[in-house]
């Protein structure tokens, strides 16, 4: 046996094997005496027909061919690789078989490889966050909100009122229903922050068991987009009014809102969790943008099958929301979308693809940056997850400590702190530090 392997631009290969006669020989002599024991043959015993007969009788020299390919595949095939030092993917695809001299051409996908180019010399702008006066004060409006007192009238309502009412709305000139209001703690009127704009102004003067019959525009940005733009027909039912006294802010609030003693304590507090909430959401941010950054220096290659795959697994999950969150079957949902499988397949190729690039690059981070998690690591993590169920902490321990959930676990940390690792490097806080040795990589970043 000998071979060729020809590099090709999707990050495959093909693999030419020419193969011996005696291999070939034996495979036709064996495929002869299996097929002709599992197909009748007039006048010959099982497994004793000739060659030519059992040709003849499984269908001709195609199908007959193509079990003797199929065997001497197995044979050398696995050789070939180990011996030109190929890393499959997965499975090589038989493109072509030919008889003199006979040779066996596969196409074979390559393992995907990640080089990561100079990744130490990346630096990103580090996110700083700034908690205005402005904003403490927007917070203290609605804790002030939150503490009003409110008191049944019976009176038309007013501006500031706190009313419980249903709103059903419908496309003008269409019984078709476009949108229902029913908020359970009722709706405060105004005009500067609502859920239906125009609505205050309507409710304004209406007294508990009114009903009123109106018309609404709504605006072009509004948030349903398939509104937007279009004139509803509201029919408005009142069904009670309540005044609302908002307090001062004062120590008063403070401390009938929160465990301080006066205003001051109260404002830095606020000004802390402000502060605490703003630098965690611009750090998520940062991490996406140093991953991007990796991604963009990286050179990832990968062959066609690896996206067909990830494709696989997306589609799979996508199936799986549509029945939870539409309530239908897939095909269903298909049908109501006006869509194939495959168009819904290629509008989740971009996100495949820009997943699949995220992940390769992680996990060869994690492995130049020897970054490693313990099984102590994942232990915190199970009883930390535990205890947030309270008389459930048994049932959820056992439950976490399922071998796949505990590789879920396993990978999700040893994500977090290949993000960490990143981002460190974006702020330049490892400029002088060498890599790490290479470590186990998470099973699919």
């Amino acid at each position: 046996m000998n071979f060729q392997v020809e590099t090709l631009d999707t990050h495959e290969v093909r693999l030419t094997i020419t193969v011996d006669d005696d291999v070939v020989n034996k495979a036709r002599r064996e495929v002869a005496r299996e097929l002709s024991k599992q197909v009748r043959i007039p006048g010959f015993r099982p497994g004793h027909a000739p060659m030519a007969a059992v040709i003849r009788a499984v269908g001709g020299q195609s199908v007959f061919d193509a079990e003797v390919a199929d065997r001497v595949a197995r044979e050398v095939y696995p050789k070939a690789l180990d011996e030109a030092g190929i890393d499959p993917y997965g499975p090589g695809q038989i493109e072509e078989v030919k008889q003199s001299p006979y040779q066996l051409v596969a196409r074979v996908p390559l393992e995907p490889t990640v080089d990561l180019k100079d990744y130490r010399s990346i630096r990103l702008p580090a996110p700083s966050v700034v908690v205005t006066d402005e904003e403490i004060e927007e917070r203290l409006q609605s804790i002030r909100e939150e503490n009003a007192i409110v008191q049944l009238v019976e009176r038309p309502a007013e501006m500031g009122d706190l009313v419980e009412v249903n709103v059903v709305g419908k496309l003008h000139g269409s019984d078709e229903v476009a949108l229902r209001l029913q908020p359970r703690r009722g709706l405060v009127l105004n005009a500067d922050n609502e859920v239906l704009p125009g609505l205050s102004a309507l409710i304004v003067g209406m007294s508990a068991g009114e009903h009123k019959d109106a018309t609404l525009t709504l605006p072009d940005d509004f948030d349903e987009e398939s509104l937007r733009g279009k004139t509803i027909d509201v029919a408005i039912d009142v069904q009670r009014v309540s005044s609302r006294t908002l307090p001062d802010i004062n120590d008063e609030l403070a401390q009938a809102a929160s465990t301080f003693s006066t205003l001051a304590e109260l404002r830095e507090d606020l000004r802390r969790q402000l502060t605490e909430n703003k630098q965690r959401q611009a750090d998520q941010e940062f991490a996406i943008q140093a991953l991007d950054a990796f991604t963009a220096l990286a050179e990832v290659r990968y062959p066609p099958a690896f996206i067909e795959d990830r494709l696989d697994d997306l589609l799979a999950d996508f199936k799986d929301d549509v029945r939870e969150i539409e309530g239908m079957p897939f095909e269903e949902w298909l049908k109501v979308q006006g869509k194939t499988e495959q168009q819904v397949r290629e509008e989740l190729r971009p996100i495949a693809e820009q997943r699949s690039r995220r992940g390769l690059v992680m996990r060869a981070l994690s492995r130049a940056e020897g970054l490693n998690v313990s099984e102590e690591e994942v232990a915190a993590e199970v009883e930390q997850t535990a205890q947030r169920y309270g008389s459930r902490q048994a049932e959820v321990r056992k439950a976490l400590a399922q071998e796949e959930t505990r590789s879920a676990i396993k990978n999700n940390i040893l994500s977090s702190k290949v993000l960490r690792r990143m981002m460190q490097i974006a702020k330049g806080e490892l400029a002088a530090e060498p890599a790490g040795q290479p470590a186990a990589a998470p099973a699919d970043a």
